[in-house]
């Protein structure tokens, strides 16, 4: 079953729209924006406890993420 914006909010917590709606248009599933969003706060520790690399939907979805998060170090590099 695909990922609803409340179950994606509920994972990564604050995100935009266009950002929740690029996530749910992968079709990805909960268990996959999860994956995603421990990739992307874990980074090469992950990958070496998951021993496969990231690929398909879940990174489809950590790119999705990690643009937010490009963005955000993007205005406070701005604000500062």
């Amino acid at each position: 079953m695909s990922v609803t914006k409340e179950q994606i909010l509920d994972i990564v917590g604050r995100l935009s729209d266009e950002r929740v709606t690029a996530i749910i248009a992968t079709g990805a599933t909960p268990a996959e924006v999860t994956e995603a969003f421990a990739w992307l706060t874990e980074d090469e520790y992950l990958g070496g406890q998951l021993e496969r690399p990231l690929g398909g939907v879940v990174a489809e979805v950590y790119e999705i993420l990690r643009a937010q998060e490009l963005d955000q170090d993007e205005e406070r590099t701005r604000g500062a």
